[in-house]
């Protein structure tokens, strides 16, 4: 039950985005919140799983990619879905602590430098640059909700 309520955490935090609630959660697995603290004694500690879980399987689909050389787009929508786990907005609404904010930051950084590694024409001394022009894109994606295609097709070609 821990794993379906991580894994139905971080579907809900990504469709609901700041609608995402303990409340919400537990509707959607048909369980009670106390069945949700039962495993989790408070919201950091589901969060700090969710985290964790998320994490752990982006690395592993980021290692999937790179080993089936998978285009840069593919590498792209998954920083962006990433990007989208470490709103700054869902850390302010739900008031998470910043041990958990620094957690995912971190986690989300170790992501780009392996996936800046792998992108065409990028090169160590331009990887800043590129994370700069590349976050900016998706930070004004996430507040305008709008759809990474059209954005990360372009910015494939400008690599």
């Amino acid at each position: 039950m821990r794993e379906q309520i991580i894994a139905a955490s971080i579907d809900s935090l990504r469709q609901e985005g700041l609608r995402f609630s303990v409340d919400t959660l537990a509707e959607r697995l048909r369980i009670s919140k106390k069945t949700i603290y039962k495993y989790f004694p408070d919201k950091e500690a589901l969060a700090r799983a969710l985290y964790q879980t998320y994490y752990d399987e982006a690395v592993r689909r980021l290692n999937a990619l790179l080993g089936a050389h998978a285009a840069p787009d593919a590498l792209l929508h998954l920083y962006f879905d990433s990007k989208m786990m470490i709103r700054d907005d869902i850390f302010n609404k739900y008031k998470l602590n910043d041990a958990i904010h620094a957690y995912a930051a971190g986690r989300h950084d170790a992501l780009w430098a392996q996936l800046c590694a792998a992108l065409p024409g990028a090169s160590a001394a331009d990887g800043d640059a590129l994370r700069i022009i590349i976050d900016g894109s998706f930070e004004k994606l996430c507040r305008v909700k709008a759809a990474p295609d059209a954005v990360i097709e372009r910015l494939v070609t400008l690599l």
